[in-house]
């Protein structure tokens, strides 16, 4: 088995199989495909801290993080820049409802796609009648990490999105598939892949110079770099 960690994605997937027989002879024009993250959906604010994602696949397919759950189908694109996102099919976990409220206008939108163009480095997916309906900025390319395991397991991805006492803004992907336990964090520039280890409450990762201590909607990051006695930087989830 394999569990594949991507520095610039995240999500909870526990989806049925899938044919992409509709999809085989999809030809993905140049520059379409990649992963996208949504700027404004039908011409309104998202939230800063809520990452949504789109990612066009070679293959014709597409999939992403909705900003609570993850989700993938199969796209029709046609000459002359006519492009339809069939049904996705998506997990079904709860958030917060300001996160759910976004998540649905997305998916609403998307199915309401009917052409795209590219316009000053960003991707704008209209309706039928050329309203808009998602203007994207492509994402950073991430890179793959393979990890192979002796036994099959299943395998939980989380991604939660923190606002920090010091002003930063966190993006955490929690990866379970016991008895592995990671947590990637993006702080700043850096990805930072901790490993859980023994702790008295909450769930405690260490990776490189770096501590992350959740309890509840709470979590406190620590540099150890700092001296074994320094504060750590508490952080927390929207509400």
């Amino acid at each position: 088995m394999r569990i594949s960690i991507k520095a610039c994605a995240i999500a909870l997937l526990f989806l049925p199989p899938f044919s992409q027989a509709s999809a085989a002879d999809i030809i993905v024009p140049q520059g379409l495909g990649g992963t996208w993250v949504a700027q404004d959906i039908n011409g309104g604010a998202v939230i800063d801290t809520l990452r949504t994602t789109l990612e066009i696949r070679p293959d014709g397919s597409y999939g992403g993080n909705g900003g609570c759950n993850t989700y993938r189908g199969n796209l029709k694109v046609e000459e002359g820049g006519a492009i339809t996102f069939a049904p996705a099919a998506a997990t079904r976990k709860m958030c917060a409802p300001a996160i759910m409220d976004q998540e649905q206008k997305f998916f609403d939108a998307l199915g309401t796609v009917k052409s795209w163009r590219l316009e000053n480095g960003f991707l704008h997916l209209a309706d039928k009648d050329g309203g808009h309906a998602l203007r994207l900025s492509a994402s950073p390319d991430g890179t793959d990490i393979v990890i192979h395991l002796p036994q099959t397991l299943s395998v939980a991805r989380e991604t939660v999105n923190y606002v920090c006492d010091d002003g930063q803004k966190l993006s955490v992907e929690y990866i379970n598939a016991m008895p592995i336990s990671l947590a990637v964090l993006a702080i700043g520039e850096n990805t930072v892949i901790a490993s859980n280890v023994l702790s008295a409450s909450g769930a405690k990762y260490t990776g490189g110079q770096y501590e992350w201590w959740t309890k509840g909607e709470e979590a406190t990051l620590y540099d150890l770099t700092r001296g074994e006695n320094a504060p750590g930087v508490v952080c927390r989830r929207p509400s």
